[in-house]
């Protein structure tokens, strides 16, 4: 049962237990029963419409969903273009030398070609391919090609209808509350290193400084994905009345800075791990002047976020006291050393300090 039960558990649950608003909130479940209504309603149109394929209508359907409806919107208009564009040389083919392997070859091969000029990826490329073979089978005639390919025109409308309820809220509300989520993965990583500098008294463990540096680059891997997501929400913005343009373009600029954040994070991390696998540890009064101004960076993160959070145009524009107090205490620790490993590890890490505080501050 516990199996059955961590199947039918959403990735994020809001309580303790699972509810039915879990469940119904959950990407994967609405993205499941989404694909299966519109794939189930085209097919079910197309079926009792004289002219159009209810199969085709349905396999297209299926393998046109996206997560957003720009996404969906565009991969469905450049599919058609696609489906144009392989069809006829596999047709043409078909009618010159008979539908065989040399067909099917020139097909998918073409799909690929115009999968590669049209920008459809990977993904986009192979269903292409399998609309097209599709499309273009066995026995082909004029007549049926026509209803195939009003087959894919009534998938492909179908699933950019269902992709606009994939995913709650707009595409740019979700790419700031994603940032926002590794805003606060950062500050609580720099507090997590903050206090091992200060009961450690600056001796950093090999292997935590190397799950520091995991942990980091799985953030910032995570930013990467929600920049990209940010910017093709800007880009759909041009079109899609869903998506308001300033909205999106404040949300891509602070995505920017979330990303611009944690590759400083990365560095820090980076100059721990070394500092672990060195024989020159930080003195212990400097471990805990630099665990201060971690401290205090990390509280400026979480600050900027709950700054964007109400407005995604707004920067940090109170005056960092506390972190400047803290540098303070860090730079003078600092001129009292005379080793130069770790006055230079000591430093560099002060350095990307207040270069995260630059950048989220006006």
């Amino acid at each position: 049962m516990s199996r059955v039960k961590e199947f039918f558990t959403p990735r994020n649950v809001a309580g303790k237990n699972v509810t039915i608003s879990d469940i119904i909130a959950a990407p994967y479940f609405r993205l499941a029963v989404l694909t299966t209504i519109a794939g189930t309603m085209a097919y079910f149109i197309g079926a009792n419409l004289p002219n159009v394929s209810g199969i085709t209508a349905a396999i297209t359907a299926v393998v046109s969903v996206r997560h957003t409806f720009h996404d969906s919107a565009q991969q469905s208009f450049l599919q058609i273009i696609g489906v144009i564009i392989g069809s006829t040389v596999a047709f043409g083919a078909s009618q010159l030398i008979g539908f065989n392997s040399i067909v099917v070859f020139l097909a998918i091969f073409t799909c690929f070609v115009a999968a590669r000029l049209l920008k459809l990826g990977e993904e986009g490329a192979i269903a292409l391919v399998v609309t097209v073979i599709l499309v273009v089978g066995p026995n082909i005639t004029a007549s049926s090609l026509e209803q195939r390919f009003f087959g894919v025109l009534l998938g492909a409308a179908f699933a950019t209808f269902v992709s606009y309820f994939v995913r709650k809220g707009s595409p740019q509300d979700r790419a700031l509350m994603a940032g926002i989520e590794q805003s606060y993965a950062m500050s609580a990583l720099l507090n997590s290193i903050a206090k091992a500098l200060t009961e450690n008294d600056g001796i950093v463990d090999p292997k935590v400084a190397g799950k520091w540096l995991v942990r980091a680059e799985f953030i910032a891997n995570e930013i990467d994905d929600i920049k990209s997501n940010a910017q093709s929400a800007l880009a759909g913005s041009a079109w899609s009345p869903a998506i308001d343009y300033e909205e999106t373009k404040a949300v891509v600029a602070q995505i920017q800075m979330t990303e611009a954040t944690a590759s400083t994070l990365l560095n820090i991390c980076r100059e721990l791990v070394l500092t672990s696998g060195s024989s020159h540890q930080l003195p212990a009064l400097l471990a805990t002047a630099l665990a201060g101004v971690l401290s205090a960076t990390a509280e400026v993160i979480s600050d900027q976020a709950d700054i964007a959070e109400e407005n995604p145009s707004d920067l940090q524009r109170e005056d960092l006291d506390q972190w400047q107090d803290q540098r303070t205490k860090a730079i003078a620790q600092l001129r009292n050393l005379d080793d130069t490993q770790p006055l230079l590890i000591g430093g560099s890490i002060l350095r990307d300090a207040e270069k995260i505080t630059e950048i989220l501050s006006d």
